[in-house]
C-alpha cells in the first residue's frame, strides 16, 4: 500500500495497529485474525470470546504461539496467557497438547526467565495449566523448565505462586517429578510429608 498523507489515511483500519507494536509473532497473528477468539471487555472482568468452540480447535498452531508469554501489552498479554489456559482445561486437551509439547517448553523458560514479574506469573500460571492438563507426562521435560524456579521461589511477590506450581508439578507427576524438583530446588518440601 502507497504511503498517503491523507488524514483519513491515518484512521483506516488496514492500517492502523489498535493495539500498538506486539513484542511477538502472536501480537501479528491476532491481529491478521489468525488467533480465533477475541477479548471481550466486561465492568469487572475481561474474558475470551471463542470464534469457534475451543474443543473442535486444532491446537497446533494456537499452543505453539505460547511465545506470546512475553507480551507484556494489553491484550496481547491476557490472550495469550487466558487462551492457553483455557485450552489446557478442556476435556481431553492431553491428546491435543501431548504431541506439541517439546515445542512448548522453550516459550515457557523464556517467559520464567523474563525480568517482568507479570510475565513470569503468566508463565508459571501456564506451567500449572500444562500439568494439569498432562499430568505425569510433562515429567521428562522438568530438567528444562525448573531452573528459573528457585530464582523466583526467593522474590516476595512470585514466591506463594512458585510454590503452589511445584506443588502441582508434583502432585501430577508424583515421585518421579518430586526427585527432579528436589534436585534442582533442595528447600521444597513434598506435599506428601
Amino acid at each position: 500500500m502507497a504511503k498517503s498523507n491523507k488524514p483519513s489515511d491515518r484512521l483506516n483500519p488496514r492500517t492502523v495497529n489498535q493495539f500498538g507494536k506486539s513484542q511477538s509473532s502472536f501480537g501479528h497473528l491476532y491481529n491478521n485474525g489468525a488467533i480465533p477468539c477475541k477479548l471481550s471487555h466486561g465492568s469487572v472482568q475481561h474474558r475470551l470470546v471463542w470464534n469457534e468452540t475451543p474443543e473442535s480447535l486444532s491446537y497446533d498452531p494456537l499452543l505453539v504461539h505460547l511465545e506470546g508469554l512475553v507480551e507484556t501489552q494489553h491484550p496481547y498479554n491476557f490472550i495469550t496467557r487466558e487462551a492457553f489456559i483455557e485450552l489446557c482445561e478442556i476435556p481431553g486437551s492431553m491428546d491435543k497438547v501431548l504431541p506439541l509439547l517439546s515445542r512448548l517448553i522453550p516459550p515457557l523458560k523464556l517467559a520464567m526467565m523474563s525480568q517482568n514479574k507479570e510475565v513470569v506469573k503468566g508463565a508459571f500460571s501456564a506451567v500449572q495449566a500444562l500439568s494439569n492438563s498432562i499430568k505425569a507426562h510433562l515429567n521428562p521435560h522438568l530438567k528444562f523448565i525448573l531452573a528459573p524456579f528457585s530464582k523466583w521461589l526467593n522474590n516476595a511477590t512470585t514466591k506463594d505462586l512458585v510454590q503452589s506450581t511445584l506443588q502441582i508439578l508434583e502432585e501430577n507427576g508424583h515421585k518421579e517429578a518430586y526427585q527432579q524438583i528436589k534436585k534442582k530446588i533442595p528447600t521444597y518440601t513434598s506435599i506428601y510429608g
